[in-house]
């Protein structure tokens, strides 16, 4: 037989459920983004695998597919006849009963039937632990260094694109960063790659401020207060429109995960300096316009 893609793409795909945080749902909108396969295709694969109970579903803002036990305890032969039913290299090795009329007066019948045996033993002995080891480790993600950068050049692009439109349907607004509602952002913050004070780097060269940030429900009244008026100084230095949504969780610390339920999503609570602004703040007062002269 020949290995299908739909073989080589099965594979792949329990590799990045195999790779996934132990325990947690992949969505398969993720598996698409890294491995270039279409949601629709892998969604043809994803149910065979699970029918034979290699993977099971979750379904919410948190749903997905997972592994249903250890990778060291699955092989890829079982993958694979979970997708093809056979890896026989002849059909008439198919079954477990050869039914071919000729099978006693097949002289090759022997040759394919070694053939089999191999292939089975050497799928059989490779496991889905050993296959995750060799995927790549990604390092890169939102908030490392350049992130600010690149959020600059992409919304240059949609306004740029959205002035083209206007005269006919209407501008862009722009990029905008809102932590609990986009998977990429939620991933980012949950690993450690994405801080508060990147987000707060990134408002300057984007449409928006500190936007649904889940933080410690512990976090002072001064704190919060500080942290709006940084934006407020972006905001003003810059001459736009910012503004802070931060949650606080009551009860909850930083590294902790609040999931609202359908809809409004979930997302990790993260971690605020919690050193004292108190002074600053009570003084009062109000972030005096700049000069356009002295526009940065």
């Amino acid at each position: 037989m020949k290995f299908s893609t739909k073989d080589r793409y099965a594979l792949l795909l329990m590799v990045e459920l195999a790779s996934a945080t132990s325990g947690e749902y992949l969505p398969l909108k993720a598996v698409s983004d890294n491995q270039g396969i279409s949601v629709k295709y892998l969604e043809q694969i994803v149910a065979p695998l699970s029918k034979a109970g290699l993977v099971e579903s979750g379904r919410g803002s948190q749903g997905g597919y997972r592994l249903t036990k250890a990778p060291a305890d699955y092989t890829a032969g079982e993958i694979l006849r979970a997708i093809e039913g056979s890896v026989a290299p002849i059909p008439c090795l198919g079954s477990e009963t050869n039914e071919c009329p000729m099978s006693e007066q097949c002289f090759t019948l022997p040759f394919w039937a070694g053939l089999d045996e191999v292939i089975n033993q050497y799928i059989d002995s490779v496991t889905l632990e050993q296959l995750a080891q060799s995927l790549p480790a990604v390092n890169e993600g939102c908030g490392c260094c350049g992130t600010t950068a690149c959020l600059a050049l992409l919304n240059d692009a949609v306004k740029k694109g959205g002035v083209m439109a206007s005269n006919h349907v209407g501008g862009l607004s722009g990029a905008f960063i809102p932590v609990s509602e986009d998977d990429g952002m939620i991933h980012a913050a949950e690993i450690g790659c994405l801080t508060i004070e990147k987000l707060e780097a990134m408002t300057a060269v984007c449409s928006v401020g500190i936007d649904m940030v889940i933080i410690p429900g512990d976090t002072t009244p001064a704190v919060i207060s500080a942290l709006i008026a940084d934006e407020a100084a972006i905001g003003m230095v810059n001459s736009k429109t910012t503004a802070v949504r931060v949650i606080p969780a009551i009860g909850r610390k930083a590294g902790e995960v609040l999931d609202f339920g359908g809809l409004l999503g979930y997302g990790p609570i993260m971690a605020v300096n919690q050193h004292d602004p108190s002074v600053f703040i009570n003084r009062g007062g109000r972030l005096p316009a700049p000069m356009q002269s002295l526009k940065n």
